[in-house]
């Protein structure tokens, strides 16, 4: 027997939009199903689709639900046009890399710059 919390969906009750093996944001799934005691296998996954954006369209459109970053989907979800169910998910760590021996282009620069003030909050 399977407890859900009240307001907390029923992940295998959904219909999945999912990116495609080896994506981030489909590990993050995995490892949901994994902590509610089932595999991927027990998931209704409907779509499979290569990029963040398709898989938005899709969930925008209908098709079903997702796990996706809130920076994909912000927008959207401040417009009104999907709505973000909390759930409680791993933290996953990045690192920005360069080259060692290359000028950062102005665009590095401004994306560096951004994530340092998200880090800090101030973004």
């Amino acid at each position: 027997i399977a407890e859900i919390a009240p307001g907390r969906p029923d992940i295998t009750g959904l219909r999945w939009i999912i990116r495609e093996g080896g994506s981030g944001t489909r590990e993050v799934l995995e490892d949901l199903a994994r902590r509610e005691g089932i595999s991927l296998a027990d998931l209704q996954i409907f779509l499979v689709l290569p990029s963040n954006e398709a898989v938005r369209q899709a969930v925008e459109a209908g098709a079903g639900a997702t796990i996706i970053s809130e920076l994909v989907v912000g927008h959207a979800v401040a417009e009104g046009s999907l709505r973000a169910v909390p759930i409680e998910l791993p933290k996953r760590d990045f690192a920005m890399i360069t080259h060692r021996d290359r000028q950062a282009s102005l665009a590095q620069m401004a994306l560096k710059a951004h994530l340092a003030a998200e880090m800090n909050g101030s973004g």
